[in-house]
């Protein structure tokens, strides 16, 4: 490195900033390389007073602080003007004695303002810290209750243990009752909801009228259009639906609001394909439009790495190829990067990638001194639970992580975990590395350009390309893109947001359409509209049941009360049965649930639950699904993964994806929406026929609460939200036999109950 160029063409570009040549966002991105090419040098005092003079004005102190991680002395001996004025500045960024924001963030907590109703739309990079300003503004303007949306139960359970444990929240901790589950027992004075978009729902459901919000955070807001879900689930996806309506149901009168989501393009008025509908969405909200995607406080560096035999990342790191084969270029760019002591996240298109590229870089033999003996706990409990033949704990034992949708979650979570703390030196994943988790990986090779079966958007590109580097632990991140079409993404004409709710012209189901001002309705959804009312009446459905289970139509709930009202009285049998055999073991009384499915079965849209259903067992006489229902409340994930073995003749690998296949997308989301529609009508059919209010009628709830949470007491559901093994959500479960259950945990169920014991305790102070 050549300091003094390096350090002149940086304050070249002050100067440009000064004379407003360039913006502020470009002279962050200098800014930036110049940290990132210092941070490994000898640095003086001189050079200390000149970094914190940079740091001020880009307005990101932080950039100073991130030094130490480097090893850095950062105590300046003696002050001088520069360094007095960078320290003014810097405090007034500051927010408590022990937090502080950039100035970018500053601009955002500043346009919050009591007595006035605040509501912003915020578009920024994934490195802008868009979590961190809200926890600002709730202490800043002390709103009494607060909810946050987030898209995944991770990142739920991640911002709950940050306000349990962190001490930087302890103000959330004294002052707010937390609460993560649908069902509240007792609200608090001043009350802090953490919650996913579908949560949100069912915490509506039963408590809209109950209390009223006065600061809604929802993250990832960009899920309200279909087009923009980065999703590579091959599957019907209806999380658009879920968050329009969670947008919905925060966008009362009087609540101030903040939706944010990273490098969101918004139309153009003069576009040709114009789309009105975003913009429409905004103004009739009255809420005001935040663009900082630009601001990248950590730079990304793109090298695209096609046909030559040689590539130069930047002074670091460069690489010499002796093949143009991607999968063994793929081992030639980890070892380098090993080579200087970095991790990487290696972006794949489909789980099936993922695996086979972990084995070919098991197989390379680059981390075959890797040292395992830090999380040698971990491995063991999954070689005990999983045996040592599943893909997952190789790759594990070699300093690899895999990452992606059918890995369980607490598997997931400790991956995630190992790798931030350096543990793993690589992880390979699919698009669940962009939502719900935080990485700190200073590369990124990317080797495809599709999510799935589909292409990747401009979004999703840049989407994935954001997790290369972290605020706070980088200056820099690396996107080195191996063989393929991923520029062409990133470098695409955007596909602007819409919101189908705002468009007179966009097609729209009927759930869409009572979420829908007239003024974007057309005649037919009107004569919809009046058609279910009248059969509403007809059958004297409340308003109430109505409204719950939002995600299922109307029509639908009407044709499930038509059949069940249609039943005979041996089939009431059968649901009584079901309903008692659930209460009292937990388990499912097969001829119950058979009749349960054969009710709902008209209206079930999903195609692998379709084939759950039609599918029977050898004697012909129940649903496959009845027997994997079984099987899963009988012994879990685990249970399941065995019957698998056994029965089906699969491989550890098989069973292990097929489980998860069935238990997170089936299972919790798919079979408890529809369980929870049959239940609500069944117990409104019956409380009429028995003429008492529709809370006195058993149900199935106590099936709903345990395929949802894997658990039924309220520390249970806790800690299976925060992702643990099965086990310490038995000891939850079961308390009287804590004891002999706590005895049977292995050390690294030891430890995480260790650390879920704290949360549970100080979330029921």
């Amino acid at each position: 490195m050549d300091r003094i160029k390096e350090a002149a063409d940086l304050i070249v570009d002050i100067n440009k900033y000064r004379r407003q040549q360039i913006q502020d966002y470009q002279l962050i991105r200098s800014a930036c390389t110049y940290f990132d090419r210092i941070k490994n040098e000898q640095i003086t005092q001189a050079d200390l007073r000149f970094l914190r003079c940079v740091a001020n004005i880009i307005g990101v102190p932080h950039f100073y602080d991130v030094l130490s991680k480097f090893g850095k002395e950062l105590e300046l001996e003696e002050h001088d003007l520069s360094t007095i004025s960078s320290l003014i500045s810097e405090a007034t960024l500051h927010t408590s004695d022990s937090n502080k924001v950039h100035r970018y963030q500053k601009i955002i907590l500043d346009r919050f303002q009591p007595s006035k109703l605040n509501r912003f739309f915020l578009s920024a990079s994934t490195s802008f810290g868009k979590t961190h300003i809200v926890f600002e503004i709730i202490k800043k303007l002390a709103y009494k209750n607060v909810v946050l949306i987030f898209p995944t139960i991770a990142l739920l359970s991640e911002n709950l243990e940050k306000v349990i444990d962190d001490p930087n929240f302890e103000y959330f901790k004294n002052n707010y009752a937390i609460h993560t589950l649908s069902e509240v027992e007792s609200f608090g004075e001043r009350n802090l909801f953490i919650f996913t978009p579908e949560r949100f729902l069912s915490f509506i459901d039963k408590n809209e009228h109950l209390i009223d919000f006065d600061f809604a955070f929802i993250d990832e807001v960009y899920k309200i259009d279909n087009d923009y879900l980065i999703d590579d689930e091959v599957r019907e996806n209806e999380r658009d639906v879920a968050y329009r309506l969670a947008v919905f149901y925060t966008l009362k009168p009087s609540v101030n609001v903040l939706l944010a989501g990273p490098y969101i393009d918004f139309s153009d008025a003069s576009a040709k394909n114009y789309n009105a509908s975003f913009d429409n969405f905004l103004s009739d909200n009255n809420i005001e439009l935040l663009d900082f995607n630009n601001y990248e406080i950590v730079n990304k560096s793109f090298t695209d790495i096609r046909g030559a035999k040689t590539a130069v990342a930047d002074e670091d790191l460069n690489f010499k190829f002796a093949s143009n084969n991607k999968t063994a270029r793929l081992v030639d760019i980890v070892r380098a990067i090993n080579g200087i002591g970095e991790n990487t996240i290696v972006y794949c298109s489909a789980r099936s990638a993922t695996e086979s590229y972990a084995k070919t870089l098991i197989n390379s033999n680059i981390f075959s001194d890797h040292n395992y003996q830090p999380y040698v706990d971990f491995v063991t409990h999954i070689k005990k639970y999983f045996g040592d033949d599943w893909v997952v704990y190789r790759a594990l034992l070699n300093g690899i992580g895999i990452h992606h949708g059918l890995v369980p979650k607490y598997i997931q979570k400790e991956i995630i975990n190992l790798f931030n703390n350096d543990r793993l030196k690589v992880l390979i994943s699919t698009t669940t590395i962009t939502e719900g988790v935080n990485t700190s990986a200073k590369n990124l090779v990317v080797l495809h350009n599709k999510k799935g079966d589909k292409d990747l958007k401009k979004f999703d590109a840049k989407n994935i390309a954001g997790r290369a580097g972290r605020f706070l632990y980088h200056y820099s991140g690396r996107v080195l893109v191996l063989q393929n079409k991923f520029m062409d993404a990133i470098n695409a004409v955007p596909d602007a947001i819409k919101h189908k709710n705002y468009d007179f012209d966009s097609p729209k189901d009927e759930i869409d359409i009572y979420y829908t001002s007239d003024v974007y309705l057309k005649p037919e959804h009107r004569a919809t509209i009046a058609s279910i009312a009248q059969r509403q009446t007809e059958r004297a459905i409340p308003d109430e049941v109505f409204n719950m289970y939002k995600v299922i139509s109307r029509s639908d709930k009407i044709a499930i009360y038509d059949r069940v009202a249609a039943l005979t009285a041996n089939q009431f049998l059968s649901i009584r049965m079901l309903i008692s055999k659930l209460n009292y073991e937990m388990d499912i009384d097969s001829d119950g649930f058979q009749v349960v499915i054969d009710v709902l079965f008209p209206i079930i849209k999903n195609q692998k639950l379709i084939f759950l259903i039609e599918r029977k067992d050898k004697n012909n006489r129940y649903s496959i699904l009845t027997h994997f229902v079984h099987f899963y409340l009988d012994g879990g994930f685990i249970g399941s993964m065995n019957f698998k073995l056994r029965t089906k003749g699969k491989t550890k690998d098989e069973a292990i994806k097929e489980t998860a296949e069935f238990v997170y997308n089936t299972l919790k989301y798919q079979v408890v929406k529809y369980l929870g529609v049959f239940n609500i009508m069944y117990k409104l059919y019956q409380s009429k026929q028995q003429q008492v209010e529709i809370d006195q009628i058993t149900g199935i709830d106590r099936l709903l609460t345990k395929l949802e949470y894997n658990a039924l007491s309220e520390n249970g559901r806790i800690a299976s939200d925060y992702g643990v093994p099965s086990n310490v959500v038995e000891y939850y479960e079961n308390l009287e036999q804590g004891s002999r259950i706590r005895a049977s945990f292995d050390n690294y169920e030891n430890s995480v109950f260790d650390k879920i014991e704290r949360i549970v305790k100080k979330d029921n102070r």
